[in-house]
């Protein structure tokens, strides 16, 4: 064993993860083995540890004794990964002001040149009309369409995003009478 999993009073068990973040290239070392190189990282807490260790996915599947969880939250991040590769070369439609707008996983996206210079957006949850606009401003469109993505992935892990609940009756039902 190497790193901390050889320190006495680290424990070894018992650990929650709090977080889970995309570093685009294996730029860390795992806090837990001192030892691999990591590109997802698991944020870690435990009541017996003083802070949050940042580990790798094998680190933490030892850490939460759970074989399968750390995996699903690292394949979510990478299926975030590819999609957001994609995201620029969707199909972006042009609303009648101008303003590039996509509609997806039930959210309208609108993209839109600011007064003053620069880009901004705005998530619409269509479920739902709540609407968060863009804090910052953006250089280019293109940016704006990649920070509208993040707050996209940042809105749906609120819950936000839900398909409207079908309002038509089970075709099947109306036959039957």
């Amino acid at each position: 064993m190497t790193g901390k999993w050889s320190q006495k009073g680290v424990p070894q068990k018992g650990w929650t993860c709090t977080g889970v973040d995309d570093l685009g290239s294996p730029d860390e070392t795992c806090e837990m083995c001192e030892a691999v190189q990591i590109r997802y990282v698991h944020y870690m807490t435990h009541p017996d540890f003083v802070g949050a260790l940042a580990v790798g996915c094998v680190c933490a599947e030892r850490m939460e004794d759970d074989y399968s969880g750390p995996r699903r939250r690292e394949q979510a991040l990478k299926g975030a990964a590819a999609r957001r590769g994609r995201w620029l070369h969707r199909k972006w439609h042009r609303s009648r002001a101008g303003n590039s707008y996509i509609n997806t996983d039930g959210f309208n996206i609108t993209i839109y040149a600011k007064a003053g210079g620069g880009w901004g957006g705005r998530i619409l949850d269509r479920a739902t009309n709540r609407v968060v606009e863009a804090r910052r401003q953006y250089q280019t469109e293109d940016a704006a369409k990649l920070g509208a993505f993040a707050g996209m992935i940042f809105l749906k892990g609120r819950g936000w995003g839900a398909p409207k609940p079908s309002t038509q009756s089970d075709p099947a039902a109306s036959r039957s009478s």
